[in-house]
C-alpha cells in the first residue's frame, strides 16, 4: 500500500510539473497574441494620429508630458481600481474569436507582457490615449478638443474631472445627453480627488460650483 502511494504521489507530482511548465511556457510565448511593439506609438514623442482597427476612431496620441496635471490626477483618480495593463489589453482583443475561458486567460498573458514591456509612465499613456469617452473622441486629447476645444494640457481641473467621469460609461454620462448626469459624476470625480489630497476641499467645493461648460454641438450620433 505504502509503494503504490508513493508511486500515485509522484505521478501526481510528475503532472502538476508538467502542467506548470505548460502555463510557463504559455505566459512566456506570445506569437499568438496581439502585437503589444505597436502600442509605444500611444506612448510618443511628439503628437501623431495613429490608427488602430480595435478603436472607435483614430487617436491623437500625445506624450505623458502634453495630458496636463488635472487630467493626470482625474483620471487616476476616476477608475481606481483599473489595472492600466489589463485595460490596455482588453482593447487590443477586438478581433479575438475564443471561448470565454480563452479569452480571459490571453487576457491575462497580454497584460502580462505589456507590464514587462512598459513603465508606468508609458502604461498611463497608452492607457490615456486609447480610451474611449464617446464618438469621435478616442484618447485624451479629442476628447479635450471635443468638449472645450481645448488642448489636453490646457484643461482645468472641473474639466479634467469631466472628462475623466466618462470612463466609467461614455454613454450614460454625456454632457450632450444628459447634463444632470455628467455633472454629478463630475463631482463625484472631484470629490475622490479632494479624499485623495489631489485637490484641497476648497479647491474642490469652488470645482463643483462651476457649470460643466461644454462646447455645444449640433447633434450627438453613434451612442
Amino acid at each position: 500500500m505504502g509503494l503504490v502511494y508513493k508511486i500515485l504521489l509522484s505521478i501526481a507530482a510528475l503532472v502538476l510539473i508538467a502542467v506548470a511548465g505548460v502555463c510557463g511556457w504559455l505566459f512566456v510565448y506570445k506569437k499568438d497574441l496581439p502585437d503589444t511593439e505597436y502600442l509605444s506609438q500611444f506612448a510618443p514623442g511628439v503628437q501623431t494620429l495613429v490608427p488602430d482597427s480595435c478603436l472607435a476612431s483614430t487617436s491623437m496620441a500625445v506624450p505623458f508630458d502634453r495630458i496636463g496635471k488635472p487630467l493626470q490626477d482625474a483620471l487616476a483618480t476616476a477608475e481606481p481600481h483599473v489595472t492600466l495593463s489589463d485595460q490596455i489589453a482588453r482593447t487590443l482583443m477586438c478581433n479575438r474569436h475564443e471561448t470565454a475561458g480563452r479569452y480571459a486567460f490571453d487576457t491575462l498573458r497580454l497584460s502580462w507582457h505589456i507590464r514587462r514591456r512598459f513603465s508606468e509612465q508609458q502604461l498611463f499613456t497608452i492607457y490615456a490615449n486609447r480610451a474611449y469617452f464617446g464618438p469621435g473622441a478616442t484618447g485624451v486629447e479629442a476628447a479635450s478638443q471635443q468638449f472645450f476645444h481645448k488642448a489636453s494640457d490646457t484643461l482645468s481641473t472641473e474639466e479634467a474631472a469631466m472628462i475623466a467621469g466618462l470612463l466609467r460609461a461614455p454613454g450614460s454620462y454625456s454632457p450632450y445627453k444628459y447634463p444632470e448626469r455628467a455633472l454629478e459624476r463630475r463631482n463625484k470625480v472631484l470629490a475622490s480627488m479632494a479624499a485623495q489630497g489631489k485637490l484641497s476641499a476648497v479647491e474642490a467645493a469652488r470645482a463643483e460650483r462651476t457649470p460643466l461648460g461644454v462646447v455645444a454641438r449640433l447633434s450627438e450620433k453613434g451612442e
